[in-house]
């Protein structure tokens, strides 16, 4: 991909936030960011031709507004005007339905001055949704202890960075040209895969973020076989990642079967089945890995224990949004 416009860097930290008609949940981000123990340089909303309030919301919150006056940009577009009007040094994204612990940038502006070379830094992300009665965790987005030993593979093989529990090295998001705009659900993986494979990233083994579960969640499994495509035309030019490919199946195979057995939809199940596992040489080692994934889920916010009972400061926090 070709490199992004940029212009000279400062320090500290730019926090770049793509949006589209989410008025509400946009000024709950804008105000997670404003709670910030490390303040924001800058705080950009990359705006796609929202209809609703969204401009009085940026306004009043203080940040700069790009918006798109033509067709529609996409998630991909969307994060790159905003990096490619960012002036600091490292810049955060984070989705206009997701929140960021007071703590983040200062945890993961740490993080990544202490690692010199890093090309990003990410932590855990919470996932919660808000009820009637509150909020209730849905598990925690993070990798495994075994995936924290080879991140480039594990990376390819699965996303355990969440979107907006990152802080990325501008200059070498600008090299890499940003977001693969062809991505239309995966975009922030392929990014991250290919970050990792300019260096290791710095880890903060922390709750960063809330990643928001709502109606609007935009992606599923069955949703993105042709940017799952791309993302395993990497191996093809990585020979590091070539191993790890039966690893990625298993995955895949096991998301692609959940997802199906929750839609009741045989048709889909037998897609996945057929595209992911038969005629492939390696069938018995995309088992192994589908079920590993599979115990993994199953594992859920217990993982980490459970954040919102044994965290009373995040759970106190998480209860004013």
């Amino acid at each position: 991909m070709p490199r992004l416009p940029t212009q000279s860097s400062s320090q500290g930290v730019s926090v770049v936030i793509p949006t589209k008609d989410r008025a509400r949940l946009l000024e709950q981000t804008l105000r997670s960011v404003g709670q910030q123990t490390l303040p924001p340089s800058e705080v950009i909303v990359a705006d796609d031709g929202s209809t609703d309030d969204t401009e009085a919301v940026i306004r009043a919150a203080g940040a700069r507004h790009v918006r798109n006056t033509g067709s529609g940009w996409g998630p991909s577009a969307a994060r790159n005007a905003g990096l490619s009007a960012a002036s600091c040094a490292a810049v955060s994204f984070i989705d206009s339905d997701d929140l960021l612990h007071p703590r983040a940038l200062e945890r993961l502006y740490g993080a990544l001055r202490s690692q010199p070379g890093a090309p990003f830094a990410f932590g855990h992300a919470l996932v919660a949704r808000r009820g009637a009665a509150g909020w209730s965790a849905e598990g925690v987005i993070r990798p495994g202890p075994g995936e924290r030993e080879d991140y480039l593979c594990s990376l390819f093989v699965r996303n355990s960075v969440p979107s907006g529990g990152a802080l990325v090295d501008r200059e070498i998001a600008l090299d890499l040209g940003g977001f693969d705009t062809r991505m239309v659900f995966a975009e922030d993986h392929a990014f991250w895969l290919s970050l990792a494979r300019r260096g290791e990233p710095a880890y903060v083994p922390e709750i960063v973020c809330i990643h928001r579960r709502h109606g609007g969640n935009r992606w599923t499994p069955a949703m993105s076989p042709a940017d799952e495509q791309l993302i395993d035309v990497v191996a093809e030019v990585d020979d590091r990642l070539s191993e790890c490919l039966p690893r990625r199946r298993g995955v895949q195979l096991c998301e692609v079967s959940i997802d199906a057995l929750h839609k009741r939809s045989p048709r889909q199940l037998l897609a996945g089945v057929s595209r992911l596992l038969l005629g492939n040489p390696h069938r018995v080692q995309i088992l192994r890995a589908a079920a590993w994934h599979f115990r993994m889920r199953r594992r859920g916010p217990g993982v980490d224990g459970a954040p919102l009972e044994e965290d009373v400061a995040l759970r106190d926090w998480l209860a004013t949004y």
